[in-house]
């Protein structure tokens, strides 16, 4: 694990997304949940040490406020809209169906609830998975506003089904510091059923192509394709899998920040997800 740094030399990761409501069913049950891509990419960080912040929206009366337990969770709006809602149905395969997706509260995420004390250099902005156009408008605030600090995101299968959503991702995906996806997701924006020709024609200065237990590959316009292999946790049993790529991505984050190592962020997010993985929600990691 990368080594921890004082609190008065930690720079703050900022996560922009959903924080939702989940009812989740599975092989193993059903449970009512909190979610949420940026809520599952902070928790993650914050398993690391790392000083994380919430740019989110929910509603006025959200039920689980004590999983935001050291997270500064200032720059979450309260809406009058209900709290985004997820209802998901996983098969035997862990393939999942979105039963219901209700962006409620979550529309009214902005850039503007990102405070400029929050963009200083060597910090770093994570976008969770949000509509491509809202992504765009958020990458161009912060752009105007720092040069310095380092974007990443992760998006969404959902989220990449029209051709319009795909040439504004791969926009995206040029102007951000690390573009995560999975390998699913990869084929599925470059239109290709062939992950090498997927890594050829998404363009990015860091993408990195999450392979479950393989590991990952990075490729970008400065350094060549490689891959690099995971070093998972063995567990007894696969509880639930909702949020994996979300913990994927936020523990990397937290780990390259900390350690500016690419190979060891990988392994770190690759532990780090897996121990997600044996529980639900993100009991196992909080």
């Amino acid at each position: 694990m990368p080594q921890q740094a004082s609190n008065r030399d930690k720079v703050t990761l900022t996560f922009i997304g959903h924080i939702s409501i989940d009812k989740v069913e599975n092989t193993n049950g059903v449970r009512v949940q909190p979610g949420g891509g940026a809520l599952y990419a902070a928790i993650a960080a914050k398993t690391l040490n790392a000083k994380t912040a919430l740019v989110s929206a929910v509603g006025k009366k959200f039920p689980f406020t004590e999983c935001f337990d050291r997270l500064d969770i200032r720059h979450i709006r309260k809406s009058r809209s209900p709290t985004t809602r997820f209802h998901i149905r996983y098969n035997k395969n862990w393939e999942a169906k979105y039963i219901e997706a209700n962006e409620g509260a979550g529309a009214r995420i902005t850039a503007s609830q990102v405070p400029s004390s929050l963009l200083k250099p060597q910090s770093a902005v994570h976008i969770a998975p949000m509509k491509p156009s809202k992504v765009a408008r958020i990458v161009d605030n912060i752009r105007k506003r720092s040069s310095q600090v380092d974007i990443s995101m992760n998006s969404w299968a959902g989220y990449i089904e029209t051709s319009r959503q795909r040439r504004s991702l791969l926009k995206i995906a040029s102007q951000v510091d690390f573009f995560m996806l999975n390998e699913f997701e990869a084929k599925a924006l470059a239109q290709t059923r062939y992950l090498p020709i997927a890594l050829e024609r998404i363009k990015a200065k860091r993408l990195i192509v999450t392979m479950g237990k393989l590991g990952a590959i990075m490729s970008g316009i400065d350094f060549e394709t490689s891959m690099m292999p995971a070093l998972s946790v063995p567990t007894e049993k696969i509880m639930d899998t909702t949020g994996a790529g979300d913990v994927w991505s936020g523990a990397f984050l937290a780990a390259y920040k900390i350690t500016k190592d690419l190979m060891n962020s990988v392994t770190v997010a690759s532990i780090v997800s897996s121990l997600k993985c044996s529980g639900w929600g993100f009991e196992s990691i909080k």
